[in-house]
């Protein structure tokens, strides 16, 4: 007998919801290390290769459950990509879906999964740093033997754990760039925003750390990496897009000067049609405000505590 339609629309829901095992904290997964000396000697500053506990690895790979594309295709709020790099293309990215997932993988892309609903993970992790929660997400790469990615680095802080296979890493002790406002593949365009950052020359890194399954990797967001799998490989990625204090302050300053019809009016350029003398008016004003904005304390202090709030708002 046929399973009825419910059953049917039951399964499906349960193969793209979360598992329902408690995952362990990144306090456990760095116990090895201890939360004071990662935050004081690793945190932002250097990479880090560690081990995890046999027996948190088994939560770990518990609380991520099945191995599946189809799965995880399902379970991706920003969808599934294809990334391409080899000797001829430096990197290449193409969004797919269950339907074609697997055949680009089978030709030698690597698969991202890009915001896998593991949201009591991400919640551990996020707790553990201190960082609002939505600001942390779990993603899964499933990386064909042989594959990997073009060295680069990220705006984002980034933990790895090898969940299946061997994966070379190729990896900078320490970022290239401090905080970095944007990632870069190198070799490729230089976005405005880095272009006074970059030291003058950026070569690839030269040291190896080979992950094993149950092994995790801290990289520091500007540290150059790149990657190259053995066998077919699984990986967990655990990344923390930060809000910036420039974040902060440009989100405030335009909730807060929003109220002004000064600042929101139309900027007229040198060969517009309004006199000098209108021109020249408006910008002392204008700075007189924002002035006053920035002396006082208490709007400061709301203006920090709006963002700290709703750092996506």
């Amino acid at each position: 007998m046929s399973p009825s339609s419910s059953d049917e629309d039951n399964r499906r829901a349960a193969s793209v919801t979360e598992p329902s095992a408690t995952p362990p904290d990144l306090g456990r997964m760095l116990a090895d290390v201890g939360a004071d000396r990662f935050f004081d000697d690793y945190w932002q500053k250097r990479t880090l290769a560690s081990r995890l506990t046999p027996e948190v690895f088994a939560q770990l790979l518990e609380a991520v459950g099945p191995l599946d594309i189809s799965r995880f295709c399902g379970m991706a709020r920003e969808g599934t990509r294809a990334w391409i790099a080899n000797e001829f293309v430096a990197h290449s990215v193409i969004p797919v879906d269950a339907s074609n997932a697997e055949q680009l993988f089978d030709i030698g892309a690597t698969l991202y999964f890009v915001n896998v609903s593991l949201d009591t993970l991400t919640a551990a992790v996020a707790d553990f740093l201190g960082a609002p929660r939505q600001k942390l997400i779990a993603s899964l790469f499933l990386t064909p033997a042989g594959g990997g990615a073009a060295a680069h680095f990220d705006k984002n802080e980034n933990f790895t754990i090898q969940l299946t296979g061997t994966k070379a890493w190729m990896v900078d002790e320490v970022p290239a760039v401090t905080a970095p406002p944007d990632g870069y593949v190198l070799g490729q365009t230089v976005s405005a925003v880095l272009a006074s950052l970059l030291p003058a020359s950026l070569r690839q890194p030269d040291r190896q750390v080979e992950l094993q399954p149950g092994s995790l990797l801290y990289v520091p967001r500007g540290t150059i990496h790149a990657t190259l799998a053995g066998p077919v490989s699984w990986s967990l990625n655990l990344s923390y897009s930060p809000s910036m204090w420039i974040d902060l302050l440009v989100t405030g300053l335009r909730r807060q000067l929003s109220s002004s019809p000064e600042w929101r009016g139309t900027v007229t350029g040198v060969g517009g049609c309004a006199s000098a003398a209108a021109k020249a008016d408006i910008l002392p004003e204008l700075a007189n405000g924002l002035r006053a904005l920035l002396a006082d304390p208490r709007q400061l202090e709301q203006l920090a505590r709006q963002f700290l709030d709703h750092p996506d708002g």
